[in-house]
């Protein structure tokens, strides 16, 4: 079902592929790609609302990935474009995950910023981007380590009106972090929620969530959306006053043909999300 948060979702990703610096088109998809990573959450394509994207459509957008050395995906709003998914999987897409799309309206918000022993702010300086960068890495295994490409891709955040918010302890380490983008139309994402597991059950990704929000809501937007990586995640959403409403589809291409499955498909694999 194509809710009223489902459509300003829609066009709010679409947005922000095309006012990339590096987003190119390939038929009726926006395509994102990073040259700096092959990071599935940075290397990514959505389709226009209502595409009905041809075989040929499809194989032109394989080969724009594979000629790059990424992986053919897709993150977009299903119900905005319903004859896409079977469009892909004719052409051997498989599904990664159907994520709850959740969202946080103007007066919504019931959690707090502050949290005991810590100090929760938005950040700038390269020093304090370079460790958001690590501390996510380490809240999510990244093994890469982290170099001038992610704090780079951190200030074009904050340069295009997104903010980035950063937890510290008492102690001066960094704790947490999180984003939210520029806001177009009134309308923001939040992602890349992370907390190091040594600081975790503490209230600080609570708290990085409210700040975040909080500062949104401050800079015109009306709305502020997420798509959680799983329940546990959801259920802390929604605690802070985020309402599920709609889903979003991850879709990809293995690089392997894959078998389809004899029973019915299970729950669909937790995968970034609001924690990208």
């Amino acid at each position: 079902m194509h809710t009223e948060l489902s459509r300003l979702v829609a066009v709010s990703i679409r947005a922000l592929v095309e006012s990339a610096a590096d987003a190119e088109r390939v038929g009726p998809f926006a395509v994102l790609f990073d040259a700096d990573t092959d990071n599935i959450w940075r290397n990514y394509a959505v389709p226009d609302d209502d595409a009905a994207p041809t075989p040929t459509d499809v194989a032109a957008l394989v080969r724009f990935f594979g000629e790059r050395s990424r992986v053919p995906r897709l993150e977009y709003v299903p119900a905005a474009a319903p004859e896409v998914e079977p469009a892909l999987v004719a052409a051997g897409f498989v599904v990664e995950g159907r994520p709850p799309l959740m969202a946080c309206f103007a007066g919504d918000l019931v959690a707090s910023p502050s949290v005991a022993g810590f100090s929760v702010a938005a950040v700038t300086s390269d020093a304090d981007l370079f460790d958001v960068a690590s501390v996510q890495g380490v809240a999510y295994g990244e093994d890469a380590p982290v170099g001038a490409a992610d704090v780079a891709r951190l200030r074009r955040t904050v340069e295009r009106g997104g903010c980035v918010v950063l937890a510290r302890s008492d102690a001066g380490e960094a704790a947490g972090a999180g984003l939210h983008g520029a806001i177009l139309d009134g309308v923001t994402e939040l992602a890349a929620v992370g907390v190091d597991p040594a600081f975790r059950r503490r209230g600080v990704a609570t708290a990085v969530v409210a700040a975040l929000v909080e500062a949104a809501h401050a800079a015109g937007a009306q709305l502020v959306w997420l798509e959680p990586a799983g329940e546990r995640e959801a259920a802390l959403y929604e605690r802070a006053g985020f309402h599920p409403s709609g889903e979003k589809l991850w879709i990809s291409l293995p690089a392997e043909p894959v078998a389809p499955p004899v029973a019915s498909a299970g729950d669909p694999a937790d995968h970034g999300g609001a924690g990208r």
